[in-house]
């Protein structure tokens, strides 16, 4: 019939297979949904993992370590309700904290509290555990240098570890005051469990010890760092020759051990892998080689120990000894002069015609030497706009031929310095 086409009949519904399984399953959750609700059957449920919450307390007191503590409780109810309720929902704290009034270990008991909108049920049970042990105190910050406690005894023979460099120097500490008031130093703490002979770079761990040298516990306080990253520099050990430094000597002047004996005449040292074969020698400070003489033939030096190296004899100075056994003086009269360095529009004039110097050296080269084998200059270098009279150090200067010669003390040469601008020709 025309009539009727296209118009909606329930009936026929009831024949499709997909309606008829659609409102049967939402029948049946309708129905359950009643049931559930309506009934009064109880149901259990245990509920777990629940984190203990303590309240606040006073006189800036805190509770520490009962961050990460959990409780349980079983809870009833409608089946429903019940089922839906988790460990978000309830909070486990404290029954009475009104006795905590100082710092100390405290026995709280815990109880549980509904925390969320979903309220319709009951607590069926004790909380689990029913007290728990805390610690109260106030809350502190401190910052402690880090001691190097690196172990370094286990090196290679002919190696040495020098200090160990410390990526951080202080670690912050925070949490519980009484502990923190405890905490004597922070060491950083490594033990190699081979022999090394390279430098190394760890992560060595933090410690903080009390004054006893006991770990103090880190229940209550929290660091912010618990390593740090430490470099073991790895030396080179070497025994070298202690030289002296000779300073105001003849460039003919050759050192020679056999008449200049040092004490201590070698040094223990640490040398960076690096340049261990440019290192052979330790010198000492400068020995003015003109103040020495046989009334004067010893002196004590400081050691000029470079920069990177390690001292391992802890040796500072050296006495140096000119053997006077083999070593003599010798008066000698010179008069010859010579001048170097003389500025433009100056001439000098040495006015001095002679002057007797001292020589010390090797008993054999003296009895050689003579007037001829040395050289006295007058450097007018430090005279640049002098002019008139005057007196200019002497340079005595030995022929190499005698190596192990110089001249004792100071001298002198009076000149005459005469400014020639002023002699410049002028018109009649």
């Amino acid at each position: 019939m025309k009539g009727t086409k296209g118009k909606f009949s329930f009936g026929k519904l009831l024949y499709n297979d997909r309606f008829v399984m659609l409102f049967s399953v939402l029948l049946a959750f309708v129905i359950w949904i009643n049931i559930s609700l309506t009934s009064q059957e109880t149901r259990y449920l245990t509920v777990t993992d629940i984190p203990v919450t303590l309240p606040e307390l006073g006189n800036d007191l805190k509770f520490f370590g009962s961050e990460k503590q959990t409780a349980e409780v079983r809870i009833s109810g409608n089946s429903l309700v019940v089922a839906s309720v988790n460990n978000s929902d309830i909070y486990i704290t404290a029954a009475d904290t009104s006795e905590i009034t100082a710092p100390g270990t405290y026995t709280v008991n815990l109880v549980p509290k509904k925390g969320s909108i979903k309220n319709d049920y009951n607590f069926d049970s004790t909380v689990r555990p029913s007290s728990i042990d805390v610690y109260v105190d106030r809350y502190a910050e401190k910052e402690i240098n880090i001691t190097d406690k690196i172990d370094v005894s286990s090196v290679q023979e002919n190696n040495y570890a020098a200090t160990t460099t410390l990526a951080k120097q202080t670690v912050t500490v925070k949490g519980a005051e009484s502990i923190i008031n405890s905490i004597a130093e922070a060491d950083a703490e490594y033990s190699f469990k081979d022999p090394i002979s390279e430098t190394q770079t760890v992560e060595a761990n933090i410690v903080l010890r009390d004054s006893n040298g006991d770990a103090v516990p880190l229940d209550y306080i929290t660091m912010d760092t618990d390593t740090v990253s430490a470099t073991v520099p790895i030396l080179t050990l070497k025994t070298v020759s202690i030289v002296p430094h000779i300073v105001n000597a003849p460039d003919s002047f050759v050192y020679d051990s056999s008449y200049i004996k040092v004490e201590p005449s070698t040094i223990q040292i640490a040398v960076p892998k690096d340049v261990t074969d440019d290192i052979s020698y330790i010198s000492t400070a400068d020995i003015d080689l003109s103040k020495i003489n046989a009334a004067n033939n010893k002196v004590s030096v400081e050691l000029d120990v470079p920069s990177g190296i390690r001292n391992l004899n802890q040796v500072t100075s050296a006495d140096v000894t000119f053997d006077f056994k083999n070593l003599g003086s010798k008066k000698i009269r010179l008069n010859k002069f010579s001048v170097i360095n003389e500025s433009e529009n100056r001439k000098t004039t040495v006015s001095t015609k002679s002057i007797d110097i001292t020589l010390v050296g090797a008993k054999d080269q003296l009895d050689k030497i003579t007037a001829s084998n040395i050289t006295a200059v007058v450097d007018m270098g430090t005279k640049i706009s002098f002019s008139g009279y005057g007196s200019v150090p002497l340079k005595i200067s030995i022929n190499s031929k005698f190596p192990f010669c110089w001249a004792y003390g100071d001298y002198e040469a009076d000149v005459n310095v005469e400014d020639t601008s002023k002699n410049s020709d002028t018109s009649p």
